[in-house]
């Protein structure tokens, strides 16, 4: 009896462990199928994203928009930068290329209306541009973090700032405003030293002291004497806003101002989000995909607008492209902005 049993056992065993090695593959079929199918529709999602229509992006734009806002319970401001990033010296789209004015009022104006439980997102796009109008965004987070008062910047940040791709000079100053920078691990920020009339503020200094004041043409001596002032106002300015978050331990609360104001590094060098947190940046790599989504529909709007302007010209449309400057008044503009004496971060 004991011989049937034990024969009964293992041949049970041999068909619940062919059973088994059956259930196994049907399961492994069926799971590479599934990720093919989910792999195929993750590239055909990608693709309608990358060709996507102005109509179409707009509308993720605003998708997107709207499901951050409801975050935190609806009590969420989104604040975003994101700029005309392409070749030609006239955005597209009416994007701005560079933080300006206009922007900044109405950033500040936003933030300004938020109550202190308020959690503001800054979402920046962008190389940067005029120092006041990003200098006004910063300060404005800063009294925003004021009247919120008791929060951990740490674990549980009021202002986050958000960088899927770059956020250079300006861009930075505005991100170290608020108590967490989240970046993509190829994304990058960038020193917030001064550019005045198209150079380095150091510049002009070290042209002179080279030359001499005599050898040296008189407007780049008056030149160098206002970029000198403006140098220690942007230093002054940026020990106010960087947020304290922004620290190592036991460090001194103005070094890493001081650092980024220094012109030790080349106003187009990048900081990574490992030399970030080197430096004691308050930095995580953890982007919601929302962010990526609004970023990316953004930006497919400002590539598109232009497209379909183009295209709409080729065909004869009598499309009006008063908007549009022409090659030669782009040049010409290329030129006035690099003559331009105002301060730029």
């Amino acid at each position: 009896m004991s011989e049937f049993v034990q024969s009964f056992a293992i041949e049970l065993g041999a068909v619940v462990l062919s059973a088994g090695l059956l259930a196994w593959a049907i399961f492994s079929i069926w799971r590479e199928r599934m990720l093919a199918q989910a792999d195929k529709q993750t590239i055909e999602t990608l693709r309608s994203k990358r060709f996507a229509k102005y109509a179409k992006a707009q509308e993720a734009y605003q998708s997107f928009r709207e499901k951050l806002e409801k975050k935190n319970n609806g009590n969420t401001v989104i604040i975003d930068l994101i700029h005309d990033l392409g070749d030609d010296f006239v955005g597209r789209d009416k994007a701005e290329q560079q933080i300006t004015f206009d922007e900044a009022f109405e950033a500040v104006a936003a933030i300004r209306g938020a109550t202190p439980r308020t959690r503001i997102l800054v979402v920046l796009h962008t190389l940067g541009g005029y120092a006041r109008p990003a200098h006004m965004i910063a300060l404005a987070l800063k009294q925003h973090l004021k009247k919120a008062k008791r929060h951990n910047p740490k674990s549980d940040p009021m202002v986050i700032a958000y960088v899927p791709y770059v956020a250079m000079s300006g861009g930075t100053m505005i991100a170290l405003s608020a108590d967490r920078i989240t970046m993509d691990p190829t994304a990058a920020l960038g020193p917030i030293d001064t550019i005045y009339g198209g150079f380095p503020s150091e510049a002009y200094e070290d042209l002179i002291e080279r030359k001499g004041v005599e050898a040296t043409q008189d407007v780049l001596v008056m030149l160098a004497h206002e970029a000198k002032k403006y140098d220690k106002y942007a230093a002054k300015v940026a020990r106010q806003i960087i947020n304290k978050a922004h620290k190592l331990p036991g460090d001194d609360p103005n070094r890493l101002a001081n650092y980024l104001t220094s012109g030790q590094l080349s106003h187009s060098e990048s900081i990574s989000p490992e030399r970030a947190d080197e430096l004691g940046i308050n930095v995580s790599t953890r982007i919601p995909d929302e962010i990526y989504g609004l970023v990316d529909a953004r930006i497919r709007m400002i590539q598109t607008k232009i497209e379909e302007e183009e295209r709409k010209g080729e065909g004869g449309s009598g499309s009006d492209h008063s908007d549009t400057e022409k090659p030669e008044a782009a040049l010409e503009t290329m030129i006035a902005r690099k003559l331009r004496v105002s301060p730029r971060l």
